[in-house]
């Protein structure tokens, strides 16, 4: 990037690659698609540790039956504690650092557009800084890739989100180009505030930017990245880069 942005647009002013500047007193979001674990998991460990986020939303992690103990040990590695997640939400999971306060969070999965079709699913929390913050919705997800179910998944979870309450945050694997109907659509509630970021896919050589973390106008963005200090240690961990953002209220 090369402006600080605000909302859902850049604005004039400098802005900092996440972890390099300022931003302590801010909500680092981290999303992931981990890639069903197939890689390094000691790597997927020490770039957790290495972005110190608040918040991590994963996708493709483990969803198999007992899932939730996997992703408990996978949290306790990297520093953080699993909120809620796994088979229940189709593989997507959220984490969180010792910082944040959890008030409300619950996995939930689309339906699916046929048997055979890969269920997907969502994480949804209300969120906050500290003992009495300021608060965010945050909905973790990722997306179909058929175009029509996309849609209808994005529709639905919009109006969940859309109801009365604090400002929401979309993060997750969208599975198509920044600015594709599901960016469009999620603009509702959520827009993207950072347009000219990095691509995240795949992590090695990556040209498409499919990964994001979307934010309600009232929110500030003050750093946003693919989070990648090390190309071969972010390779060996998954086949799409992270995406780090801090907020501020």
């Amino acid at each position: 990037m090369t402006g600080a942005v605000t909302g859902n647009g850049p604005v004039d002013g400098p802005v900092d690659a996440p972890g390099d500047g300022p931003g302590d007193d801010g909500l680092r979001v981290l999303t992931w698609n981990v890639w069903k674990m197939f890689g390094d998991p000691l790597a997927v460990h020490r770039v957790l540790r290495e972005a110190r986020p608040d918040l991590v939303c994963l996708q493709e992690g483990p969803a198999r039956p007992w899932s939730t103990r996997s992703l408990a040990r996978l949290a306790e590695a990297g520093g953080l504690s699993l909120v809620t997640g796994g088979r229940a939400a189709a593989g997507n999971a959220l984490l969180c650092s010792a910082r944040v306060r959890v008030e409300a969070a619950e996995s939930f999965r689309f339906a699916p557009a046929n048997r055979w079709i890969q269920r997907r699913g969502v994480v949804l929390s209300t969120v906050g800084l500290g003992d009495d913050g300021p608060r965010v919705r945050l909905a973790g997800t990722h997306l179909s890739l058929d175009p029509a179910e996309r849609r209808a998944h994005v529709a639905a979870l919009t109006a969940r989100l859309a109801e009365p309450g604090p400002p929401c945050v979309v993060v997750g694997d969208l599975n198509e180009p920044a600015g594709g109907p599901a960016w469009l659509a999620l603009a509702e509630v959520a827009g993207d505030p950072a347009p000219g970021s990095g691509p995240t896919f795949p992590a090695r050589g990556p040209r498409r930017r499919i990964d994001a973390v979307l934010t309600a106008p009232s929110l500030r963005v003050t750093e946003y990245a693919p989070f990648c200090p090390d190309p071969q240690l972010a390779a060996r961990a998954s086949d799409h880069l992270p995406v780090l953002a801090v907020l501020r209220f």
